[in-house]
């Protein structure tokens, strides 16, 4: 219970005064990888509209507005809110970013195609949060002339990269415990009925990268 409550207070820190050193830390625990890890989310966007929930530091914005019309950020730390700036402005880049919690997310109906999340805190998960995101996907068509079609148009897509890391290989985690491992059976399950409830058609995979197997929910 005091590691937990310990490593909490550690988290709010880095969204807080110590947002300056987040990504030195994160490179730190993900071995160098960081960056690999959080790149796993760009084959997944779709379509031109794409909102980033708990951007951070802003390190994935530049790449997802290279691929999208328009590129969103959202996250409620004003000091992520700071760094993500500073990082855009060295870039030549303006992006609309907005602070505010991902409960209440305060955009229309369907204004996204794609929804991106990585390693988030637990909020992501919430009920409200879900409800939130299916609120801003877009629609799939209502009439379709085949099902490939249907198959092809889906509507828009949440994509959350990093609930879980593994190694690749099994033995290397008896010298590195350090990550989160693969959920089990039990767990999977419960991550699908989440999903489900909230009116999402959720497949869970893992990718590789490197020496490592990073999760990815597409719902």
């Amino acid at each position: 219970m005091i590691l937990r409550r310990l490593y909490g207070w550690a988290c709010e820190r880095l969204y807080a005064e110590l947002a300056w050193s987040y990504n030195l830390v994160s490179w730190l625990v993900s071995l160098g990888w960081w960056d690999q890890w959080r790149a796993v989310a760009l084959p997944y966007v779709q379509g031109p509209r794409v909102l980033e929930i708990g951007f951070g530091t802003g390190e994935l914005l530049p790449k997802l507005a290279a691929r999208t019309v328009l590129t969103v950020g959202l996250d409620l730390s004003p000091a992520m809110h700071d760094q993500a700036l500073r990082k855009l402005a060295r870039l030549g880049l303006t992006l609309p970013l907005v602070q505010a919690r991902a409960q209440a997310m305060p955009f229309a109906d369907h204004s996204f195609d794609t929804l991106i999340a990585t390693f988030p805190a637990p909020y992501i998960l919430e009920s409200t949060t879900l409800a939130e995101c299916a609120r801003l996907l877009a629609l799939p068509p209502t009439v379709t002339s085949s099902a490939i079609a249907a198959q092809r148009r889906r509507g828009g897509q949440l994509v959350i990269v990093g609930l879980w890391v593994d190694f690749a290989q099994p033995q290397w985690a008896r010298w590195l415990p350090l990550f989160y491992g693969r959920p089990s059976v039990a767990a999977i399950e419960r991550l699908t009925d989440l999903f489900t409830t909230a009116g999402f058609c959720p497949t869970l995979v893992d990718r590789p990268v490197g020496p490592f197997r990073v999760g990815v929910v597409i719902a």
